[in-house]
């Protein structure tokens, strides 16, 4: 490069570099690192639910949305009764208590890995 193209770089960036201090400079744009209000940067120690802020919570798409709300996150009365058995028929799986149901209908095939016996 020639000494001309050299100093027309230098008085370019310091043309730019007066504009930007001008206009307040890139300060207003990076105030999310400054803030600390940003999950992002704060320091949250919890889970991610409890790091997320409220109105970032729920900004699934809609359907995952609604597969989440729709699942049911508890244990019934029915399962917490003191010495009950969900299915008490001899031999019958507890999901699947129907007369002449098999108790454990998944089955895998035989390998190495699995150590069954043949």
């Amino acid at each position: 490069m020639n000494s001309c193209a050299i100093y027309a770089v230098i008085a370019l960036l310091a043309l730019v570099i007066s504009a930007v201090n001008a206009t307040g400079g890139f300060g207003d744009s990076l105030d999310f690192v400054r803030s600390g209000s940003s999950s992002l940067f704060s320091g949250c120690e919890g889970s991610i639910a409890e790091c997320i802020a409220e109105e970032e919570e729920m900004e699934f798409d809609s359907e995952i949305s609604r597969r989440i709300l729709a699942q049911k996150k508890y244990v019934s009365y029915g399962a917490m009764r003191k010495n009950s058995v969900p299915c008490s028929r001899r031999g019958a799986s507890y999901y699947n208590c129907q007369r002449g149901a098999q108790a454990n209908p998944y089955s895998r095939g035989c390998s190495t890995i699995t150590r069954c016996r043949r």
